[in-house]
This record gives structure tokens, C-alpha cells and sequence, in this order.
């Protein structure tokens, strides 16, 4: 028989975990004390052992302001895991501070109560990996920046033919524009000399020309507008002559044009203006005017007479050629600057050519020195090209098998699952990320079940091409089966609690804070988290001490136990039971406490209705053994020598006995109940007929009429015995609740394959929030027993052998009408004995 091997001991287990090339480290507390870290983390902190049993920021002063120190102590206080990829660091290392690069995990290890006892810190050195990728990121942009400038070179040429087209065509307006107003000014010398000679003649010209114009006299009065005038300014002839047109100018034009025409009406000579006038479509058109004074014959003044031509148009395409010749400029100024960005980024490129050679060499010795398993494959025919020792130990293969094979001749048994997402990740330069994927792998040629960490990271070219993929893997097999198995505890015990029907909270003794469960929300009707001021507004008024003296107690025991009163958002009062533990930080403070809280209203129920019902058998038994006690009493005493009182003592003491009887008989069957000893006697026997009978057994009807109806003869399958005592039963308390009520009506029917039988009182009836509870046992409408007598248990006993006979028992009530209560049996042809 093989010795057994002893398991390791702590400083084993340190010992073991110290050769890792893994940078490991374990915390404890909100300030990251420092209870060990191997020689790989020590390496990356740049610091000695001395560093042990130091707070985190104690043993690097430099992460001071970073985010790190308060990350530990997120993850103390909450129990998460926190990781990042290529995550800066301000570090010291031989009293230099660098910034550096890290892939690291910050992870609350708990206890077997879920309290979190250490953070474990891995971390691993990306520092080149994440220059070198920064590296090839740069001369990529360097190159999409060459590749743009030379695009706008072309683009600027073609801009440059377009601005020579357009400036011809400027060119060509221009002369055209000359030649117009030369021919504008001869005709509209024509004109006036025509105008002289006839008015009739001018006025008609003047109608049917696109020239606007417009005559005024000697004073400057206004005579005569032409219809292009009314079409562009929308108002008459009469409106222009009497309203004028200087309204309509532009605000920014009609002081300048104003000032050119008085100057010129002024001075007797001819002027020209360009001005904007509001037209009738709402919009302003640019209108080039001509105004020439007019003489007669004599050499007298006789006005001005006035044309205006619309060169809208023509104003529109010097603005947009302004437009582009300013663009143009703007464009040139860039392109100028961008040369000048070029060469530079030439330069920088040919620099980064000669590192990026150098970067290989370091990037390929960073592989094989990594401390995570790492496999670089070729993406055109998956061929390994570089691999480290932490991938072969991965995989659980040796060098020869793997490095320059296709990767799935390697691990053929991951062929089926990954090769389709490696081939994907090649396809689209996307990388895939695998969180804990488990898988078989034949490790030294035995398969073994694993959980593994990995990237599939694709390496890309300048041209956007992936040439290689870098696979870098993790072992977490480890930590996910710790994981599970925690997990299964915290669901089997968060089943528990549910089936239960218990809701659980945390009491922050330090801020009065309480994060409860779903139950523990519904219970208080609130929404977690909550004060515990909050919590206590639901108390009922009487109880509110019970807590803080509870929580007296429970800071001194460590334990928590009350039962109090809530009074619900619906106004009812419950019952709640709560239990908790108390937990003190490491100088015995009180710090939370964790506890669950139970609704025990329809236990509190139960309880008042028992010890009512022992209440009330008391009295129902004292009464008739207070009367035979007094009967017997008086018999002894006259035994020698009888009375004429002794046959009424006689018939009181069998009254009381009977009664007695009577009780002990109810309380026996509810013991059979209870214990399965209650025997159905089945047989076949006529149900109204049975009715009848009991309605003539009942005793004192001096102010009650039973009124039988419904069906003379229904035959049933069926306990006689139980059946009567149903029906008497149910008469009984017709007469007793309903002691107004003078007719009771008693029906029996068949229907829907059931013998039906009914008790009708037109008593008080029952408030409808007590109808549920009528066949509960121990229950009772009067519940402080001042209307009669009675243990509370016929109704429940009736409704049990109803029951157990396949039928139905219910009742129906309105308060102030009466009371039904009925049952049924169905009909069955088959007489048996069912044993209960």
C-alpha cells in the first residue's frame, strides 16, 4: 500500500509559487499590504524583499495619484475582479522613474463564507510589445499621410484647370458686359432724341422693352414708369408714380445710390449705379442704372429720364468666381504646409524603417523570454514560426512537434473548434479574445480537461494585410474550478434561502446602510439599498425600541435575534422574525452585520388561534362540569332522602355529559384527522331521506322553521353517519349565528354528476375578508366567543370528510342577507371502504 503524500504547507505552497515566471503577488486590506510577491513581480516593481508586509503605496510612494491603490481597494471592499490590458504605469525602477506597460488582474480571493480574505495580483510586462505595435501604428499613418498628399497634389491641379477655365469665361462676361452698356447707352441716346420728336412713340418702345425705365420732370417729380418697372417692383404704374420706388432699395445700397442721383439731378449730367431692389418675388435683384438729363429744344432742363438693366445674374457669378479664388488661395496655403509635413514624415519614416529591424529582434527575443505561453503563426499557410517555452509547456508538447508544423498537426485536437476562428481573425484582421474556453488537450500524450485564457492578436502590414498570427495563452484551470466550486456553494445556499422563503440583508454599521435581497424588499416594501432610518419608519410605533436593543445585545453576543412588528404599505400588520451575525473588523470594532428576517405573521396566526382554542375548550368544558359537578353534588346530599328535585338533577347532569361528550367527540375526531385513523363506512343509502331525518332530530326550534325542498328521493354512495353530522351541523349553526333568521331552508339537488345539499339562513351574514378562513380549524367568525358556543372545529371537520369523499363543501354570504353553505358527493356507483 502506497504512503500517503502530505499535503503542502503554507510556506511550501509560497515556496512553489515563487518560481512562477508569472509576476505574482497576494494583498491584504484596503491599503494592498503586501504578504508576498515573487521574484518576477519584485523585478517589474524594481524594489527587494523589503517590500513585504508594506502597504502598496508604502513600498511605491511613485503610484501616488495613479489609479491602482484605489483599485485594490475597490476590489477589498467589493470582492471583484479589475484587469487591464497595456496599461500604463508610472514606475521607479534603480531611481528613475519610466513609464511602463502591463496586462494585469487584481482578483478578491474569499473565504468559505464569501468574505473576501486576499487579492492575488498577477501582471505581466507588455512594455515593448505595446511600443513596438505603437511603432508600426506610426509609419502606418506615416504612409496613409504620403498617400493623401498625393491626392490633393492631383486634386489641386485639377483645381487649378478649373480656375483657368473659369477665368476665361470671366474674362469673356466682362467684354460681353462692355459691349451691352455701350449698346445700352446708344439706344438710350436713341431713345430720347425718338422721345422728343414723339412721346407716343417712346411710351410704346418704352412698354415693350426688358429695360426698366423712368422719366421725371424738372422738379423731380415722377411721370412715367414702363411695365418692366411693374413687373419687377409689383406695382402699378400710378402706385410707382405716387409711392415712388426708393422703399424697395436694399438698406445697405439706398443711402450711396441716394447721394449719386441727387448729386447728379443736382448738376444737370448723366450718372451710372449699381444698387439691389426688392422685386416682387421677395427677393433682391441687382439692377445697373443709367440716369441722363433730358433737355428741349431751347436748351432748357426738362428732367431725367432714367434705365435700369438686370444684372442679378451677372453679380451671382463674380461672387462665386471671388469664392474660388479665395478657396483656391486657402488651398494653397494648405497644400504648402502639407509638403512641408511631408518631408518631415519622410524623414521620421525612414527612421522608423530602421528601428522597426531592430524592433524584430527584440520583439522575437520578448517572445521566447515572456512569461506567458506565446505562439507567433504564419497567416498564409499557419506555419509556426516563433514559440516559447510557456506555450510548449501549454500544450504539453516538445519543440520538434510544433515549431515550423502547421499549427493543427501540433494541437490537432483543437483543430474542429478553433481553426474556423483563426481563419476568420485572418479574414478580417479582427482579434478574438477567449475567456476561460475550456478544451481537451493531449498534453505528454495524456488528454487532460483545461480552462485557457487567449488572443488570437493578428499582426498587420503597411498595406492593411495580416501576415502572421500572435497567440498568446493562459492556464486558468486552476482559478475557474476554485471559482466553480464556490459558486455551487453560493447557489445551493441562495436555494436554501429561497425555498425558505427568507430574505437576507447586510447592515453597514459604519454608514447605517442596508443592501437587502428581493424577500427582504418585498418584506419592508422598500428598494435596496436603503438607510436603516428607512427600515425603521415601517416599525410599528410600539416595537421601534425592540432593534436598538437587539442591536445592543448582538454587539456584545455577536448574535442577533427579535421578533417585532411592520406595519405594511396596505396598512395590515405582519409578523417578522430577524436573525444576524454580527462581524468585527481586526480591532474588534463592529463593522456590518449580515442576517436574514422571516415572515412569521401566519405563524403569529396560528399561535393566537391556538391558544384561543384551548381558551375556548376550556370554557366549553367548565361550564357543563361546573353543572354536573353541581348536579352530582346535590344527589349525594339526597341520596337518603330523594326529593321531587332529583329527576331534574338527574336530567341536568345527562345534559352535561351529553355535552361533554359532545366536545370530547369533536376534539377525538380532529386527533383521527390529524393521525389517518378516521375509517369511511361507504354505503348506498337515500340522501334526503337522511336530510329529512336530521331536520327532526334538531332540537330547539321554538323560534326556528326548517323548510326542506328540491329533490324527495336521490340515492348516494356515501358515510351516513358523517354525512348527517355535516348536515346537522350546518342547521346548527344556522340557528345559533342567525338567531333572527325565522326560516332556514334546507335543499337538496342533483347536478353535474353530484348530489348537492344547501343550508340557507337570512341571518347577518359573513364579512366577505373572513369567508377564506370558515373551514380553517380552531377558526371562529367570533372570535371573542360572545355569540355561542363551540370549539371551531365542525366546519373543519366537515369539510375533511367532504374531502376525503371526492366532494366539494364552500359557502356564500353577503353581509345583512344571509348565509349558504352547501356540499357536494359525487356519484359513485361502486361502494367502498376508504381508509384515512
Amino acid at each position: 500500500m502506497k504512503a500517503l503524500v502530505p499535503s503542502l504547507t503554507f510556506e511550501q505552497l509560497i515556496n512553489v509559487l515563487s518560481f512562477t515566471n508569472i509576476a505574482t503577488a497576494v494583498h491584504v486590506g484596503e491599503n494592498a499590504r503586501i504578504e508576498f510577491a515573487n521574484q518576477a513581480m519584485l523585478n517589474i516593481w524594481g524594489r527587494g524583499s523589503e517590500v513585504i508586509g508594506k502597504g502598496l503605496g508604502e513600498a511605491m510612494p511613485e503610484l501616488t495619484g495613479q489609479p491602482f491603490i484605489e483599485m485594490f481597494a475597490k476590489v477589498w471592499r467589493e470582492g471583484i475582479t479589475i484587469s487591464g490590458n497595456d496599461t500604463a504605469a508610472e514606475i521607479m525602477v534603480d531611481g528613475v522613474i519610466g513609464t511602463y506597460y502591463f496586462d494585469f488582474e487584481y482578483r478578491a480571493i474569499k473565504d468559505a463564507d464569501g468574505q473576501v480574505m486576499a487579492i492575488l495580483h498577477t501582471a505581466i510586462d507588455v512594455t515593448e510589445r505595446y511600443l513596438n505595435r505603437h511603432e508600426l501604428e506610426q509609419a502606418s499613418q506615416n504612409k496613409r499621410l504620403l498617400i493623401r498628399e498625393q491626392s490633393l497634389n492631383e486634386q489641386l491641379a485639377a483645381a487649378n484647370e478649373e480656375l483657368a477655365a473659369t477665368n476665361e469665361d470671366l474674362h469673356a462676361s466682362r467684354e460681353e458686359l462692355s459691349r451691352t452698356n455701350a449698346q445700352l447707352e446708344r439706344m438710350v441716346e436713341d431713345r430720347v432724341k425718338a422721345l422728343v420728336e414723339s412721346e407716343e412713340r417712346f411710351r410704346s418702345m418704352a412698354d415693350n422693352t426688358d429695360v426698366l425705365i423712368g422719366v421725371r420732370d424738372e422738379t423731380g417729380q415722377l411721370i412715367y414708369f414702363n411695365k418692366a418697372w411693374s413687373q419687377l417692383s409689383g406695382r402699378t404704374g400710378d402706385q410707382l408714380i405716387s409711392l415712388g420706388w426708393h422703399d424697395l432699395i436694399h438698406p445697405l445700397d439706398k443711402q450711396r445710390f441716394l447721394e449719386t442721383h441727387q448729386e447728379a439731378f443736382n448738376l444737370k449730367i448723366s450718372y451710372t449705379a449699381e444698387m439691389r431692389l426688392l422685386g416682387a418675388d421677395g427677393s433682391y435683384h441687382w439692377l445697373l442704372k443709367k440716369g441722363t438729363p433730358r433737355f428741349l429744344n431751347d436748351g432748357s432742363f426738362a428732367g431725367f429720364i432714367s434705365s435700369c438693366i438686370d444684372i442679378t445674374q451677372l453679380k451671382l457669378s463674380e461672387q462665386k468666381l471671388q469664392d474660388i479664388n479665395e478657396e483656391l488661395a486657402a488651398s494653397n496655403e494648405e497644400f504648402a504646409a502639407l509638403n512641408e509635413e511631408l518631408a518631415a514624415t519622410n524623414e521620421e519614416l525612414a527612421e522608423s524603417n530602421e528601428e522597426l529591424l531592430r524592433s524584430e529582434a527584440r520583439f522575437r527575443n520578448l517572445i521566447k523570454q515572456a512569461p506567458v505561453a506565446i505562439c507567433v503563426i504564419r497567416a498564409e499557410d499557419l506555419v509556426v514560426t516563433d514559440v516559447n517555452e510557456g506555450y510548449l509547456e501549454l500544450i504539453g508538447k516538445p519543440r520538434n512537434q510544433v515549431e515550423k508544423r502547421v499549427i493543427w498537426e501540433a494541437v490537432a485536437e483543437a483543430t474542429e473548434i478553433y481553426s474556423p476562428i483563426m481563419q476568420q481573425v485572418i479574414t478580417t484582421g479582427i482579434a478574438f479574445h477567449g475567456r476561460e474556453h475550456e478544451l481537451i488537450l493531449n498534453r505528454n500524450d495524456v488528454d487532460e480537461t483545461v480552462f485557457i485564457d487567449f488572443v488570437y492578436e493578428p499582426v498587420i502590414d503597411s498595406r492593411g494585410k495580416v501576415t502572421s498570427i500572435m497567440v498568446v495563452g493562459n492556464d486558468v484551470t486552476d482559478k475557474v474550478l476554485a471559482r466553480r466550486k464556490i459558486e455551487d456553494v453560493e447557489e445551493r445556499n441562495r436555494l436554501a434561502i429561497e425555498a425558505a422563503d427568507i430574505g437576507t440583508y447586510e447592515l453597514s454599521y459604519e454608514n447605517q446602510s442596508v443592501i437587502g435581497s428581493d424577500r427582504f424588499d418585498e418584506i419592508f416594501g422598500v428598494t435596496s439599498p436603503v438607510s436603516r432610518a428607512q427600515v425603521l419608519a415601517v416599525y410599528h410605533p410600539l416595537d421601534m425600541h425592540l432593534s436598538d436593543q437587539a442591536h445592543s445585545i448582538a454587539r456584545k453576543t455577536g448574535k442577533l435575534f427579535y421578533e417585532t412588528r411592520i406595519i405594511a404599505g396596505n396598512g395590515n400588520v405582519k409578523w417578522i422574525r430577524l436573525h444576524g451575525n454580527v462581524h468585527y473588523d481586526p480591532e474588534g470594532n463592529v463593522k456590518k452585520l449580515l442576517g436574514t428576517v422571516m415572515d412569521i405573521t401566519a405563524l403569529k396566526q396560528i399561535q393566537q388561534q391556538k391558544d384561543d382554542f384551548i381558551s375556548i375548550a376550556s370554557h366549553e368544558l367548565k361550564t357543563p362540569l361546573t353543572s354536573l359537578k353541581v348536579s352530582l353534588q346535590l344527589l349525594e346530599r339526597m341520596k337518603s332522602s330523594p326529593t321531587a328535585l332529583l329527576p331534574k338533577l338527574i336530567d341536568q347532569s345527562n345534559k352535561s355529559m351529553e355535552k361533554i361528550s359532545e366536545l370530547v367527540e369533536e376534539l377525538l375526531n380532529v386527533t383521527r384527522i390529524n393521525e389517518g385513523k378516521v375509517i369511511l363506512n361507504k354505503k348506498k343509502f337515500d340522501l334526503a331521506h337522511i336530510v329529512d331525518e336530521c331536520c327532526g332530530n334538531i332540537i330547539h326550534l321554538e323560534h326556528h322553521e326548517l323548510i326542506v325542498g328540491g329533490e324527495r328521493k336521490l340515492d348516494v354512495i356515501a358515510d351516513e353517519n358523517r354525512i348527517q353530522q355535516i348536515v346537522i351541523n350546518f342547521i346548527n349553526n344556522a340557528i345559533k349565528y342567525a338567531p333572527l333568521s325565522r326560516k332556514i331552508f334546507v335543499n337538496v339537488e342533483y347536478s353535474d354528476n353530484s348530489a348537492k345539499v344547501s343550508v340557507t339562513d337570512n341571518g347577518p351574514g359573513i364579512p366577505e375578508d373572513k369567508l377564506p378562513y370558515l373551514f380553517d380549524r380552531y377558526y371562529r367568525v367570533d372570535s371573542k366567543g360572545v355569540q355561542a358556543s363551540g370549539l371551531g372545529l365542525g366546519l373543519y371537520i366537515s369539510a375533511d370528510i367532504i374531502e376525503r369523499h371526492g366532494g366539494k363543501i364552500g359557502v356564500e354570504s353577503i353581509e345583512g342577507q344571509g348565509s349558504t353553505f352547501w356540499f357536494t358527493i359525487p356519484d359513485d356507483d361502486q361502494a367502498n371502504t376508504e381508509s384515512l
